[in-house]
């Protein structure tokens, strides 16, 4: 039986209403990174984060190794400066901190490098060392932390046939799909390894959501080696998530929870001044290209229903090609029996999906 061919005009019309819909996906995305409910959470959270100090490797170990539960650590000062007091008699973790002290910048030359009034500019160098006494949270008296808004994991099926569609994709950028252990992610991409992993312990909507956001970063390209491509992570998780978001959503799986939380949090990471809205805005037009490619591969073939109206428009042709009525080949009288099956086709033609997603 053949299959229903298409118009040039059908199809340009499909393409528009995939467009469309992954268009409305993305304003959907950046209205509600920028709502009320999403920036409460995250306005609640950033202050308290803000001053951290990102320590090294060595003082993290260090950290450990005098106080294994420890979750936030700061100064003396830092802690009052957040609203918190560090109660007396508290034993200090000793980490090492920088010794600066103030320097002549020079140039590459070894020149003094001037201001606008010919005044010698200076620095600030590490010259040395020593240990520091900061504080675990858990060590001052203070309001209760607030907590960093967490995505939560998405449950239950996936879209049936989108995993084996996004996997098709992945092949055809020359990545090797795993499934296994992802360490504290829930997938990566390797872009030296040409590999792709998303973790073997979720539920499949968590899986299928994970594979198109890895789809993301891959068709978004690596940064490290495409020009023009600035290279900050938290556009880069925004721009894959916003992928995910809307592809998963062309086809029906709500990751709304999941994804406003995840890309409001690498959107504050992201640099420059943008709030996370304008992060979003910021990055569209390659997301919803990168999310078209991909849903016009991923989109749903014709229904089995569709598949039965095939069937029925090539019988009704078939019958509205046959010879004239004869009183030995029907029993209606000439004419009737076009009419009716112009009548029967034209009621259930009214009912059938034309564009094929």
């Amino acid at each position: 039986m053949p299959a229903r061919s298409y118009t040039a005009e059908q199809r340009e019309a499909a393409d528009q209403a995939r467009r469309e819909q992954v268009e409305q996906l993305h304003e959907l995305l950046a209205e509600q990174v920028g709502s009320l409910d999403n920036r409460v959470e995250w306005e609640a959270f950033l202050p308290f984060a803000r001053g951290f100090t990102d320590y090294s490797f060595l003082n993290r170990l260090a950290i450990m190794a005098q106080r294994p539960d420890a979750t936030a650590v700061a100064g003396y000062r830092a802690w009052q400066a957040k609203g918190y007091q560090v109660r007396k008699g508290e034993t200090a973790i000793r980490v090492l901190g920088p010794v600066m002290c103030r320097a002549q910048l020079l140039d590459h030359s070894g020149n003094p490098v001037l201001d606008a009034d010919g005044r010698p500019r200076e620095t600030r160098k590490i010259i040395g060392v020593k240990p520091v006494p900061v504080f675990d949270i858990s060590q001052t008296d203070g309001p209760p932390a607030p907590r960093v808004p967490t995505p939560v994991l998405l449950t239950g099926q996936a879209p049936p046939g989108l995993w084996d569609s996004l996997a098709e994709v992945v092949a055809r950028q020359g990545f090797m799909l795993e499934r296994g252990d992802c360490g504290a992610a829930n997938g990566f991409t390797s872009f030296a390894e040409r590999t792709v992993r998303v973790r073997d312990d979720v539920d499949e909507a968590m899986a299928v959501r994970v594979l198109a956001h890895e789809l993301g970063h891959v068709l978004l390209a690596d940064p490290t080696t495409v020009e023009g491509i600035v290279d900050c992570r938290g556009v880069r998780e925004v721009e894959a998530e916003s992928v995910s978001f809307m592809v998963v959503g062309a086809h029906g799986l709500d990751a709304s929870q999941y994804s406003f939380r995840y890309v409001t949090g690498w959107a504050h990471q992201s640099e420059g001044n943008l709030t996370p809205e304008q992060v979003v805005r910021a990055t569209g037009q390659r997301v919803i290209e990168t999310v078209d490619k991909i849903l016009a591969h991923t989109q749903p073939k014709p229904s089995p229903a569709e598949d039965a109206l095939d069937a029925y428009e090539h019988e009704i042709n078939r019958t509205l090609d046959a010879p004239r009525w004869t009183p030995t080949t029907s029993a209606y009288p000439s004419g009737v029996q076009h009419e009716r099956a112009a009548q029967t086709w034209g009621s259930d033609r009214s009912r059938q999906t034309v564009i094929q997603r």
